[in-house]
């Protein structure tokens, strides 16, 4: 991953008006530069105190509040840093809750979402919900949150639908994760639907999803949209919805997943409906 620099790098000359900010910043850049995940826990949240203190002040020239925002940013950039190269999950996870304690609404936040909820493991419901209180349109944040709140479900695809490729992330790597979490909303929020018996919107949503998701969701998928278009084809007396159905239960129930057996159970039900093997 590469991370984009800001605009701070070249900034010195401050040590006469904000001595110890400018020595810590200093040795904060050091640790980025080696990869010091130790200095950047103790340095980051030092340095962005005392930039925040120098701004809330205001008394300063123009210079030294402009190199105290600039120092305030960085030590949110060496935290995500520091925590997507940590290797280490509790490492990462520690310096991503500095970084969320620190300023929850920082850009940098979307920097380390994936890799620290992919480190929190089944806590990753609880992270995501902190990362969404400050970043409600990170998409990793979301994608985590789906399981405790179908809600999101539909957030995640309206920001996926609009999103951009990041700077620094391959077309390929960019098309598969965005695949991934489209699929991934329409999905759940498919699901959500069949499960409050909204079937058009059941039936709307796993369409969607059907060429984004794979295996033994993909049979899941299969299962609700005929179930959905079953529903919808009965309340119409709809045949050939009927027949619509029987097809996507077949093929859900040619796919191991949780939804085989009662989609073959729906297969029979259905064939009988329509008379024999599911004839026009």
């Amino acid at each position: 991953m590469k991370f984009a620099l800001i605009g701070l790098i070249a900034l010195s000359g401050m040590a006469w008006a904000a001595p110890d900010l400018n020595d810590d910043f200093a040795s904060l850049k050091e640790a980025v530069a080696g990869n010091d995940g130790a200095k950047i826990k103790s340095l980051a949240p030092q340095v962005s105190k005392d930039s925040r203190a120098i701004v809330a002040k205001g008394d300063e020239s123009a210079d030294v509040l402009e190199f105290a925002k600039g120092a305030n940013d960085y030590a949110d950039y060496a935290l995500a840093v520091a925590a997507v190269k940590a290797g280490d999950p509790k490492t990462t996870v520690e310096l991503g809750d500095i970084l969320l304690a620190q300023n929850p609404k920082s850009i940098y936040v979307d920097t380390m979402a994936g890799t620290y909820l992919a480190a929190l493991g089944p806590k990753s419901g609880a992270g995501a919900q902190k990362i969404l209180a400050g970043r409600p349109e990170n998409e990793d944040a979301l994608y985590y949150a789906m399981a405790a709140n179908p809600a999101n479900a539909g957030k995640l695809v309206a920001v996926m639908s609009k999103k951009t490729k990041p700077e620094g992330m391959s077309d390929a790597a960019w098309t598969s994760k965005k695949d991934a979490y489209l699929g991934a909303g329409y999905f759940y929020g498919g699901a959500s639907a069949c499960g409050a018996q909204r079937w058009a919107e059941c039936e709307r949503s796993m369409k969607a999803a059907e060429g984004l998701v794979k295996g033994g969701q993909l049979g899941s998928a299969y299962f609700y949209i005929g179930l959905a278009e079953y529903q919808l084809g009965t309340l119409t007396q709809d045949r050939t919805k009927i027949q619509a159905a029987l097809k996507y239960s077949q093929q859900a129930a040619a796919i191991p997943g949780p939804n085989q057996g009662q989609a073959s159970q729906n297969v029979a039900a259905m064939q009988k409906q329509l008379g024999g093997a599911g004839k026009r």
